[in-house]
């Protein structure tokens, strides 16, 4: 998800001057009209409308300035706020993509006027249109895969410690993750670079999961979806019982989308 928060200035005393407009994703402009987007804006309230920036349209929201630009560093500390408002971003994200090819913008990405948008698109334009050809037809998958523990089969010696019974049992529930099983991972890895458009690796936030031996994303053509499934399913039958593959999406590609919202 979700590359850019710009710095705003302090709230102006002016009504004409106190909202921002806040992205969410970048497509192209159609010929026909743009589809109206029904899901509710960034702050719950505000609606979403596509602002025509040269060959393409901005997907943004009319927003308080001042709790979406001064205060947006201090309002996502709060974790209730930022949970409920990532999740209404993604949802008109998944809306736009599902119309159009899209590209995402960040959460919390924020622009002063309407100016200052269309300057930024209009300077990134040689990017934009080779981050569009990267992603047409294609989404993106999450894979993750964990090393599942052995079953539990505590035996001590007799008259052991409690202490003693305790580092067996954590010995026991360490995942094997060495030799032979790390040539099949680099294997499973290779064969999803070789089906996928890009490949990008996972977040820091998911790196502290129990078992975790590798995660990414992967932009697979739709027309190869059925390739990446087989290949699933195929790691997923020779590890069983070792290993746990968990995939999810499709995603709007948001570990693809370029420099335009650096």
């Amino acid at each position: 998800m979700p590359k850019i928060a710009i710095t705003l200035p302090k709230p102006s005393t002016n009504p004409a001057t106190d909202t921002a407009l806040y992205l969410y994703a970048i497509s192209h402009a159609p010929k026909q009209a743009a589809p109206a987007i029904t899901a509710e804006g960034i702050d719950g309230s505000a609606r979403v409308d596509a602002i025509r920036c040269g060959e393409y349209l901005c997907w943004v929201s009319r927003v308080s300035r001042q709790e979406f630009g001064d205060q947006l560093n201090q309002r996502m500390q709060d974790l209730e706020w930022l949970a409920t408002s990532s999740l209404r971003h993604q949802h008109v994200v998944t809306e736009i993509s599902s119309n159009t090819t899209t590209l995402p913008a960040r959460f919390g990405t924020v622009f002063l006027k309407e100016a200052s948008l269309i300057k930024h698109i209009k300077q990134r334009e040689r990017v934009l249109r080779a981050a569009f050809k990267r992603v047409a037809g294609a989404d993106e998958w999450g894979v993750k895969v964990f090393a599942l523990a052995p079953a539990l089969h505590v035996t001590v010696a007799k008259g052991a410690s409690g202490a003693e019974y305790l580092k067996r049992k954590a010995q026991l529930l360490q995942p094997r993750t060495r030799g032979k099983s790390d040539a099949e991972l680099q294997e499973f890895v290779s064969s999803l670079k070789k089906l996928a458009v890009a490949t990008a690796p996972g977040g820091k936030a998911s790196a502290g999961q129990p078992g975790l031996l590798w995660h990414g994303a992967v932009l697979i053509r739709r027309k190869d979806r059925n390739k990446l499934e087989s290949t699933l399913r195929k790691y997923a039958a020779r590890w069983k019982g070792a290993r746990r593959i968990d995939c999810s999406g499709p995603w709007p590609p948001y570990s693809f989308v370029g420099e335009h919202v650096q």
